[in-house]
């Protein structure tokens, strides 16, 4: 989960009781980057409106402009109106990506690593929100999903390993090393792909934090 800052005013259609408009939905695409806010897949070829506290006939909740959240289809089926009292992406009230620290797994067939940094049961609700949206695989549609959500991951954390080795290698020239420095940076950014785990794999490794400690903030 990475932090969102959810700026300027309502579109104006949600005063008319429609928040499935082009409006909305460009406006939520650009503010989340367009990224799920679940699993911060990117790119979305089916994104969905999804109602973070759970409307159920509450026109209030219904066309709260800060009620509506982008999402991946996945996540917003497994969330539903089943998990409530979650951690906020677009709440000051905490560091979002330091309450929940996210891991690739050890293989694409295991789990990913999904655990809670503050004891809160907000944060604890939204472990186990986000363990089912990496890794609910229980119908033959959700298995599809998630190996594909799991490639994704995998190709990223490629480049992110390939940029590791050359800023920890001593034999790695000056130029090389400020390149891969700059791609890794690039890789905490809210905006990128899956943010939240490269910058939980920087805070978990010890030779490679030294190396950019001080260099990019994570």
């Amino acid at each position: 989960m990475f932090t969102v800052i959810r700026d300027g005013a309502a579109p104006a259609c949600l005063a008319n009781n429609v928040y499935n408009s082009p409006e909305v939905v460009e406006r939520l695409e650009d503010i989340f980057h367009g990224k799920c806010y679940l699993c911060e897949q990117a790119d979305l070829q089916a994104p969905e409106i999804e109602h973070f506290e759970p409307h159920e006939g509450n026109a209030a909740l219904k066309y709260d402009w800060n009620n509506l959240y982008y999402s991946c289809a996945r996540c917003n089926s497994i969330k539903s109106n089943t998990y409530r009292n979650l951690v906020d992406c677009c709440s000051t009230d905490l560091d979002v990506v330091r309450a929940i620290k996210c891991l690739m797994p050890r293989t694409p067939d295991d789990d990913v690593h999904v655990s809670a940094e503050l004891d809160e049961v907000r944060v604890h609700n939204t472990v186990a929100l986000l363990g089912k949206c990496f890794n609910e695989e229980g119908t033959a549609l959700r298995g599809i999903t998630r190996a594909s959500l799991i490639e994704k991951l995998y190709e990223y954390f490629a480049n992110f390993l390939m940029y590791r080795q050359i800023i920890i290698n001593r034999r790695s020239s000056p130029v090389d090393k400020r390149d891969a420095i700059e791609a890794l940076e690039a890789m905490l950014q809210d905006k990128y792909e899956f943010s939240t785990f490269w910058r939980w794999h920087v805070l978990t490794d010890r030779k490679l934090k030294d190396e950019v400690e001080g260099i990019i903030n994570f």
